[in-house]
C-alpha cells in the first residue's frame, strides 16, 4: 500500500480495452496530446495514433514498476533514464513494420477471423455467449466505437498471420537428434572469468603520486571537472525515516474514516506509534512492522503526504492528513539533513581513480599475477585457495557447473563457441582437462572434471524443436524487418 500512495505522473487511472489485453490509460499523459494530430507517426501507410502509443507507454511503465522498481511508481527521472518513452515509439514502429510485411506478403486478415477473435473476449459475454449489447456498451463505456475497436482486432488478427507465417521455418529431425548428442557430451567443469577492467582498483597510488599528480594544473583542472560532472550524485539529499498509519476510505466514507483516525489520534503518541500502528492501520505492508515507510526523500510520496511529513520535527507525530488513499497519521523517527558535496572531500579519490586509468602496464602486471595465482590453484583443485583469491579480486566464479558441447557452461558465465570448440577437441587427449583462454580484456579458465551427474536429463525432441524454430524464426524475423525498415518511410509528428 506505502507505494500504491507514492507520488507518479498521474494520480488517477481509467481502464480500456484495446486489442488483446486490458490496459490502463492514463489521463495526463492523454490531455498532453489534446491539440496534436491523431497520428503521432507514421510508418509507411500506417499510422502509429495517439491511443496506441499512450496504450503502449503505458504498457513499458507497468513493466518497469513490477519487475524493475518492485511495484513503486516510476518518477520523471526514472522515465527518462530508462527512454521509456523512445522504447513504446520504437516497439509501436516495429508492430508497423510487421504489418507492412503482411502486406507485401500477400496475407489477409479473414472477417471471421476477427469476429471469432472478438467473440472469445471473455468480458464480452454472458453466460458464455458473445453479447452484442455488452459489446457495444461496453466500448462505449471505455470511449471507444466498434469501428475502431474492430480496426485494431484486424491489425493484431493481419499482425499475428504474420508471425504465423514466420514461425513456420522448418527444422530437420536429423538436426534436431545432433543437438541431442552434443547435449550428451558433458562434464562438469569450474570456470572462472577474470576481467582486467575490475583489477584496475587494485592497483596501488601512493600519497606522493597523489601530490604530484595534483600539482599538475591540468590534471588538477581534470579533477575539479570530473567532480562537477559527478557532483549531482555525490550530494546527499534530505531524507525521512517515518511510518504512518492509514485508514481508507472505500466506497468514498470520507466522514467514517476522518471520525476514526481523530480517535486514534487522541491515543497516538511517539513512544506508542508502532504497537498503535500495528492494530489500527489499514495499509497491509506496513502491518506488523510499526507501519513503516523506510527512508525516503522527496517525490516519492503524494503531495500532501509530503508536505506534512517534511514540515514535522523527528520524534513527533502529525495531525490526521487527507490524501486519495485515505487519512493518514506521520510519525517521523529521523530526519537525515542534506549535504551538499564538496570537491575537498573527494578530490583524493578522484585523483586516484584518474592516476590508475594512466597505468596500463601495472594493470598489465596485475592481470598476469593474479590469472597465474588463479589458474595454479584450480588445475591443483585447491578451492580454498580459488575462495581466498575470489574474496580478494571479487572475479567471476562457477563451481562444478555442467558443460555441455552444444551449450558450452550452464553456469553465469558465457564461453563462446570458439572456446567451447577447443576445449571438446581437446577432450580427445585423456590428460587434457585444464584450459586457460587469455581473450581481449580478461582472462578464462575452466577446469574439467572426468565425471559428471549420473542422471542425464530427458531429452525432449518436440520442446527443443519448438524452441529452436523460435530462435531462428525471431532471427529471420528481425532480418526482414530491418530490410523493411531501411526501405519505409517513418515520420514522427509531435514531440512525445
Amino acid at each position: 500500500m506505502s507505494s500504491n500512495f507514492q507520488k507518479t505522473t498521474s494520480n488517477f487511472f481509467v481502464t480500456f480495452l484495446i486489442g488483446l489485453i486490458v490496459v490502463s490509460f492514463m489521463f495526463t499523459g492523454y490531455e498532453s496530446m489534446k491539440g496534436s494530430p491523431n497520428a503521432v507517426a507514421k510508418v509507411g501507410s500506417y499510422p502509429i495514433t495517439a491511443r496506441e502509443y499512450q496504450m503502449e507507454y503505458n504498457r513499458q511503465i507497468n513493466f518497469f514498476k513490477n519487475a524493475i522498481f518492485g511495484g513503486k511508481d516510476l518518477s520523471s527521472q526514472d522515465i527518462e533514464k530508462f527512454g521509456i518513452k523512445d522504447t513504446a515509439l520504437r516497439n509501436l514502429v516495429q508492430a508497423k513494420l510487421q504489418l507492412e510485411f503482411a502486406n507485401r506478403a500477400g496475407i489477409t486478415a479473414a472477417p471471421t477471423q476477427i469476429k471469432e477473435t472478438i467473440k472469445r473476449f471473455d468480458f464480452f459475454q454472458t453466460n458464455g455467449q458473445f453479447d452484442i449489447n455488452k459489446y457495444k456498451s461496453l466500448l462505449a463505456a471505455n470511449g471507444l466505437s466498434p469501428a475502431d475497436f474492430e480496426s485494431d482486432i484486424t491489425n493484431q488478427v493481419f499482425a499475428d498471420n504474420a508471425q504465423t507465417l514466420f514461425s513456420k521455418y522448418p527444422v530437420s529431425d536429423r538436426y534436431i537428434d545432433e543437438i541431442g548428442r552434443f547435449k550428451a557430451m558433458r562434464f562438469n567443469a569450474n570456470v572462472a572469468e577474470v576481467k582486467e577492467e575490475a583489477l584496475r582498483k587494485f592497483i596501488d597510488v601512493s600519497q606522493q603520486e597523489i601530490n604530484e599528480y595534483l600539482k599538475n594544473e591540468a590534471n588538477k583542472a581534470r579533477t575539479e571537472n570530473l567532480f562537477k560532472e559527478r557532483k549531482a550524485t555525490l550530494d546527499v539529499p534530505e531524507k525521512l525515516k517515518a511510518s504512518h498509519i492509514l485508514i481508507t476510505t472505500p466506497g468514498g466514507e470520507s466522514e467514517k474514516a476522518e471520525k476514526k483516525i481523530k480517535e486514534i489520534a487522541k491515543e497516538v503518541t511517539p513512544s506508542n506509534f508502532k504497537k498503535m500502528a500495528n492494530k489500527y492501520t489499514e495499509d497491509p505492508t506496513g502491518k506488523g512492522k510499526g507501519g513503516s515507510l523506510g527512508i525516503f526523500g522527496r517525490g516519492r510520496m503524494v503531495p500532501e503526504f509530503e508536505r506534512v511529513a517534511f514540515q514535522l520535527r523527528p520524534g513527533s507525530v502529525s495531525e490526521p492528513v487527507k490524501t486519495n488513499f485515505g487519512y493518514h497519521l506521520i510519525y517521523v523517527e529521523k530526519k537525515i539533513e542534506a549535504k551538499e558535496a564538496k570537491y575537498t572531500d573527494f578530490e583524493k579519490e578522484i585523483a586516484i581513480e584518474l592516476i590508475r586509468q594512466s597505468k596500463e602496464k601495472e594493470l598489465k602486471e596485475l592481470m598476469k599475477e593474479v590469472s597465474e595465482k588463479l589458474a595454479a590453484a584450480i588445475k591443483a583443485r585447491n578451492m580454498k585457495e580459488v575462495a581466498n583469491l575470489k574474496k580478494k579480486y571479487g572475479f567471476d566464479l562457477d563451481e562444478n557447473v555442467q558443460f555441455n558441447r552444444f551449450e558450452g557452461s550452464l553456469g553465469q558465465i558465457n564461453i563462446a563457441a570458439e572456446q567451447t570448440k577447443d576445449i571438446f577437441s581437446g577432450l580427445k587427449d585423456k590428460e587434457a582437462n585444464f584450459y586457460n583462454f587469455a581473450l581481449a580484456g580478461k582472462t578464462l579458465i575452466v577446469a574439467i572434471e572426468k565425471s559428471f551427474d549420473k542422471d542425464l536429463p530427458v531429452f525432449d525432441r518436440e520442446k527443443e524443436k519448438n524452441g529452436l524454430q523460435m530462435v531462428l524464426s525471431n532471427k529471420i524475423k528481425q532480418a526482414v524487418l530491418k530490410e523493411i525498415g531501411d526501405e519505409v518511410a517513418v515520420k514522427q509528428f509531435v514531440n512525445l
